[in-house]
């Protein structure tokens, strides 16, 4: 009787170590996020709106573009332009990561020997900037035919700063992932997925060349084959492409429908078209009459969509989710509630 009942407590202790451990595994398969935002505007001085949004999201890291490095025809030579102004101050703790844009034109003018150079010039105006950092992004949606000159400045970049024990990480398209046997895969510590910028934007036949999940659905290959570990960066941004006489002209930034409610001068004509019926300004910008406007812009159910669809794809256990991009009128369009929903997404 004794021996049975030992027997019992043995197998209902086992029980308990079981449960222990299955509820202690499903309590921490929650993958750890990190909220983070970029900032492409040449003026870094925040809001007290912009700097409240960030806190309610708890939002640690802001990428910042610090300059773009673009051809010079004039004297032949990739340099720096649109430098950032920064003020950092009262920013709580998040981190500034410099993230410079470089242009395919200056990768495929400038000589394949020159890239160390090219590379040393761009670390020395980043710290110019900022002495101290943890990471550093470069933004270039390189070719076939500029990748032997990219990954070579890539390599040096990563070799230099890692003396600091400084980070590089890249922007990666979906076609660099589908492709990346054809188009490479960058030689950095970590790559940031734009999932944005799906189609072609000057195409008039393009439903939204900011985010169609339909187009998007066509490059979701070999994300399970992809060597590098991938963040993810979803747009909140929207604009207008003005189209004149079958042509697009420009984009017209932070278009919204309310912009264009008065039928004096705007026709709706479907879903996402508007034709100008009479000659105005709007956004500072003149629009002729005839002139049309496909409006872009990113529901929030898209986003949610898109999350699912990405969870199902990137399993790293810690990801860096960043929204392109922080400005105080674009995020009154995304209320920080619906941001936090997005990021419960991918916990």
């Amino acid at each position: 009787m004794v021996l049975q009942k030992n027997k019992y407590l043995l197998c209902f202790g086992i029980k308990i170590i079981l449960l222990f451990f299955y509820i202690t595994s499903c309590t921490s398969s929650k993958n750890e996020i990190t909220p983070a935002f970029y900032h492409w505007q040449t003026n870094f001085s925040l809001t007290q709106s912009e700097k409240d949004y960030l806190q309610k999201l708890s939002v640690k890291k802001l990428y910042v573009k610090f300059f773009d490095i673009d051809w010079n025809g004039k004297i032949k030579e990739p340099l720096p332009v649109a430098e950032v102004l920064i003020d950092s101050a009262d920013l709580r703790n998040i981190e500034i990561i410099p993230t410079i844009f470089i242009t395919n034109r200056s990768l495929k003018n400038y000589p394949l020997e020159k890239m160390e150079l090219l590379g040393k010039n761009i670390l020395e105006k980043i710290f110019s900037i900022k002495k101290e950092m943890k990471e550093i992004q470069i933004d270039c949606d390189w070719s076939e035919t500029t990748r032997e000159k990219y990954f070579r400045l890539l390599r040096f970049l990563k070799r230099e700063i890692q003396k600091k024990n400084i980070q590089l990480s890249v922007t990666i398209r979906l076609h660099q992932i589908k492709y990346f046997k054809r188009t490479g895969v960058p030689p950095v510590d970590r790559g940031m997925l734009m999932f944005y910028n799906v189609d072609d934007v000057k195409d008039y036949k393009t439903k939204n060349s900011i985010l169609d999940l339909n187009v998007a659905k066509q490059y979701f290959f070999n994300f399970e084959n992809y060597p590098l570990e991938l963040d993810v960066a979803l747009p909140i941004f929207s604009w207008g492409v003005l189209y004149r006489s079958g042509g697009m002209i420009k984009l017209i930034n932070n278009l919204r429908v309310e912009d264009m409610d008065d039928d004096t001068f705007f026709l709706q004509t479907d879903e996402r078209h508007f034709e100008i019926v009479e000659s105005t300004y709007l956004h500072g910008k003149y629009l002729y009459e005839g002139d049309i406007i496909r409006l872009e812009t990113v529901p929030l159910e898209t986003l949610k969509i898109s999350s699912e669809l990405l969870k199902s794809k990137i399993e790293n256990a810690n990801l860096t989710l960043s929204f392109y991009h922080l400005d105080t009128t674009t995020i009154k369009h995304y209320p920080y509630g619906n941001l936090e929903k997005i990021i419960d997404i991918f916990k």
